[in-house]
């Protein structure tokens, strides 16, 4: 028998074995995490509160904001701190603070992490932008970076990569909450 001739014999046996059976579908979805319910607003437990106003001026507090914000409570392991610069946690949560005012992003921020805490998110973005609508410099960024500081339920932050924000944004990451 030549190689062509088994050829042929073999596509026809393969072919009417396969007569009736029909293809499976292609798996070609992507899971994605689910959004975290909204908390109810302002429960006794879970208050984040935090004065904008004491200390420092926002003028004072605008011109001594870095490019890149980063900060860490102490006692976190090295390579928690290495991956969230890197952006390897997979981000579950996401919050845009562009275009509003200083009250409407802090009245946001706090139900943000009301809501984080509330579904057990660990890994979030906050997307606080450039401040190229700003008159002078960035408005929003430098009182994230505060806020930030002040919230117990934060351990750490740290400027986006490019692909995420860059400048414009902070990875976040906040305690696991024991339910």
């Amino acid at each position: 028998m030549s190689d062509e001739s088994t050829k042929n014999e073999d596509e026809s046996l393969f072919l009417d074995e396969m007569h009736g059976v029909t293809p499976l579908k292609p798996v070609n979805k992507v899971k994605l995490a689910k959004k975290p319910v909204k908390a109810p607003r302002h429960s006794e437990s879970e208050d984040y509160s935090f004065a904008i106003d004491d200390v420092f001026s926002l003028a004072e507090m605008v011109d001594d904001c870095p490019d890149v914000l980063s900060f860490a409570r102490s006692g976190l392991q090295h390579n928690v701190l290495k991956k969230l610069r890197q952006g390897k946690h997979p981000v579950q949560h996401e919050l845009d603070l562009h275009g509003l005012t200083v009250d409407q992003a802090r009245v946001e921020l706090l139900e943000f992490l009301g809501e984080c805490e509330a579904a057990g998110v660990r890994h979030a973005i906050i997307i606080h932008g450039k401040g190229f609508r700003s008159r002078d410099k960035p408005v929003i960024k430098p009182m994230v970076n505060r806020w930030l500081r002040a919230v117990d339920n934060v351990l750490a932050f740290h400027t986006a990569l490019p692909k995420d924000g860059g400048s414009g944004a902070v990875y976040v990451l906040l305690k696991k909450i024991n339910s």
